[in-house]
């Protein structure tokens, strides 16, 4: 069987921007540093975007996918996870989601 050599590592054409702790951006520049991020990831809050986008990686790895459709899953993870990069400030968005959250909770408690 003539099987794809491994690849060791693949820059991304273009990077992946991710939201980490409070505010940081961390850009992900290559098919190693996704894969890297993704063994990181807690077990507790992996789904099937996780999985779709781990199986992506190691397909382009192998060879048998284009590093651009393992970035595309891993957007989607991003995406699924929350953790895509706005540039917005963190606090002002953590405000805004408790402000909503509030409302919506006072809004259901009036419907009772």
């Amino acid at each position: 069987m003539n099987e794809a050599p491994i690849r060791s590592d693949m820059p991304m054409r273009t990077p992946v921007a991710i939201a980490v702790g409070a505010g940081f951006k961390r850009e992900i520049t290559s098919l190693a540093a996704m894969q890297n991020f993704l063994k990181e990831w807690p077990r507790a809050t992996r789904g099937g975007s996780y999985g779709a986008a781990v199986h992506a990686c190691n397909a382009a790895r192998a060879g048998r996918l284009e590093a651009d459709d393992a970035r595309k899953a891993f957007l989607s993870f991003a995406e699924k996870a929350g953790i895509m990069w706005t540039g917005a400030d963190p606090v002002t968005v953590l405000r805004e989601a408790k402000i909503k959250r509030l409302r919506a909770r006072r809004e259901s408690q009036g419907r009772q």
